[in-house]
């Protein structure tokens, strides 16, 4: 394969990288507390340069750029929209970097989407069914024949008992891994917010964080940049091949 046939591939693989990435934050345009997904892309060295055969910088030949590379998808956890919902269960996070906290097959994971449920046992859970962690680490029940409220705190008053939802702020969001549905897995430790820290509104959900007039721009420059890197494998094949033609007739 000729150099310029690798570069376009590698950019082809890259733009294509891009529109599944954007594809994704398109489809979740109306998910609650979804935060994009951001597709990372770096300049590669020349093989020769990478294999320590030549110096970056030598200008030479083999110091010519190697393409690009792809690397691990990021998240922007910038804060989306606020909707009043007027649903009692539903909460919202009014800042950028606090999460509620559920529990996933044991596991403790965060999620920005506040839109829970009592389910027919009288636990609130997540929209896929994963319970909803109160403070002091026990999940939220009620008696689901009575009736209850919500307060302004976040908390779940029935009978004179109030369960207020735990909040947790990770040191660093770099420190989140997604793993689906929404939910984020902390590899680092996880504080609880102290009650005047507690931000968080009930009867509204934050919405997602896309915006989808930038992210269908872009979808279209990717998919340009996309098609222009294919045209250049095709006309770089086809060049190849009229030289491998005029060489055998020789």
């Amino acid at each position: 394969m000729t150099y310029g046939l690798y570069l376009s591939a590698a950019g082809a693989n890259a733009q294509s990288h891009r529109l599944d990435v954007l594809s994704h934050n398109l489809a979740n345009v109306n998910t609650p507390g979804f935060k994009p997904h951001l597709s990372v892309l770096k300049a590669r060295h020349a093989a020769g340069v990478e294999n320590g055969e030549t110096q970056s910088g030598y200008g030479g030949v083999d110091d010519l750029g190697g393409g690009i590379a792809i690397q691990p998808t990021l998240t922007q956890f910038s804060q989306g929209p606020i909707r009043a919902t007027g649903v009692e269960t539903d909460f919202a996070l009014n800042d950028d970097n606090t999460f509620f906290v559920v529990n996933r097959e044991g596991q403790q994971m965060l999620t920005r989407a506040g839109n829970f449920i009592f389910n027919s046992q009288g636990q609130l859970v997540t929209e896929n069914g994963d319970p909803v962690m109160g403070n002091g680490g026990n999940t939220i029940n009620i008696d689901p024949t009575q009736p209850f409220r919500v307060t302004a705190d976040g908390g779940i008053e029935q009978g004179g008992a109030k369960q207020l939802l735990m909040i947790g702020k990770p040191r660093e969001v770099g420190d989140l891994t997604r793993v689906g549905d929404n939910l984020y897995r902390p590899l680092g430790s996880v504080d609880p917010v102290a009650p005047e820290a507690r931000k968080i509104i009930h009867g509204h959900l934050e919405q997602s964080a896309i915006q989808p007039t930038a992210a269908m721009m872009e979808l279209i420059e990717a998919s340009r940049a996309y098609e222009a890197n294919v045209r250049m494998i095709q006309n770089q094949d086809n060049v190849l091949g009229t030289l491998i033609g005029r060489v055998l007739r020789e």
